[in-house]
């Protein structure tokens, strides 16, 4: 008996063993496998319409991999797991249904030829006064229209006046209401002004957006592609919108370290056509970490307090 309950106890422990380690491997997989991504994007001037781009993620070393294809023409998405079309399988399987349930449909459909006629027949019978008497009806309405309308204006000619009056004072009572409200509204506007200004004087608060910035441009350094290449031919009608479009993309040279060649075209045509790549991959440890920091950093835990506590 003992022997036996040590053995099951043996078998829950290899089994709680296996699923801890395989939780500390998927972890670690998550943590320390990078997530790899490549953008290629392509646009000739034989055709203009000519334009495609391409994203590909991938994680695992390939085993789980995303790719989306775009174009004039097409948009394909595509998802394998280990060599497994996903998508593919599921469209499969959703135009197996579709054709399944129009078969069911075209052999249960009923015949509808043999309706009684009777019901139809009743229905479309409608009863008309004769036009003689809706005629005098008529008339007779308008004539007792016209007195009653006429008797009306009569006794309000002599209101008309008094009304003019109450309106004007109604409109002058409601102009100093809005000069009320606009000088409280004013008075709302710069209490928050200097209750924003002492927030952002604060040195805490000061320490902490400075902590958020840092750590947010070295994620940004961490995401940004390690490896760009491309080459950007363009050009315009008039030869100033082509020299500031020069200018604005001289900008960007030092994030892609001139790896992009800009080839601008002066001679009075528009123009654009050229080819890009980007490389890059994310680490999940990294943007755990920068959580983890920000997280329980106490200049950051004092920001949320007070926005949370705001006084106006």
């Amino acid at each position: 008996m003992l022997h036996i309950l040590w053995m099951l106890i043996k078998i829950i422990l290899i089994l709680l063993g296996i699923i801890l380690g395989l939780a500390v491997l998927c972890l670690c997989l998550l943590l320390f496998c990078p997530v790899r991504y490549k953008i290629r994007a392509l646009k000739t001037q034989d055709d203009p319409g000519n334009t495609e781009a391409q994203i590909k993620i991938n994680w695992l070393f390939g085993g789980v991999s995303f790719s989306y294809f775009i174009s004039r023409t097409q948009k394909v998405p595509s998802l394998r797991l280990f060599g497994i079309p996903v998508l593919t399988l599921v469209k499969k399987r959703k135009t197996h249904g579709k054709k399944g349930k129009a078969e069911k449909k075209s052999t249960g459909t009923v015949s509808e030829k043999n309706i009684p006629q009777e019901k139809r027949e009743e229905q479309n019978r409608v009863r008309q006064k004769p036009a003689t008497v809706q005629s005098q009806e008529t008339a007779r309405r308008e004539s007792q229209k016209e007195k009653t309308e006429d008797t009306e204006k009569r006794k309000n000619k002599g209101l008309l006046f008094l009304e003019k009056l109450k309106g004007l004072r109604t409109s002058f009572a409601n102009i100093l209401h809005t000069l009320k409200r606009i000088s409280l509204t004013m008075e709302n506007i710069y209490d928050k002004i200097n209750y924003w200004k002492q927030f952002m004087e604060n040195p805490r608060v000061q320490a902490g957006f400075t902590l958020a910035k840092q750590e947010l441009l070295r994620l940004f350094r961490h995401i940004f592609p390690k490896k760009i290449k491309g080459r950007v031919s363009f050009g315009s009608e008039d030869p100033s919108v082509t020299g500031a479009v020069l200018a604005v993309l001289g900008i960007t040279v030092p994030l892609h370290q001139n790896r992009v060649a800009v080839q601008p075209v002066f001679e009075n045509r528009n123009l654009l056509e050229g080819n890009i790549s980007l490389q890059g991959r994310v680490y999940g440890i990294l943007p755990l970490m920068i959580f983890i920091k920000l997280y329980f950093d106490k200049n950051i835990k004092y920001i949320v307090y007070r926005w949370k506590n705001k006084e106006v």
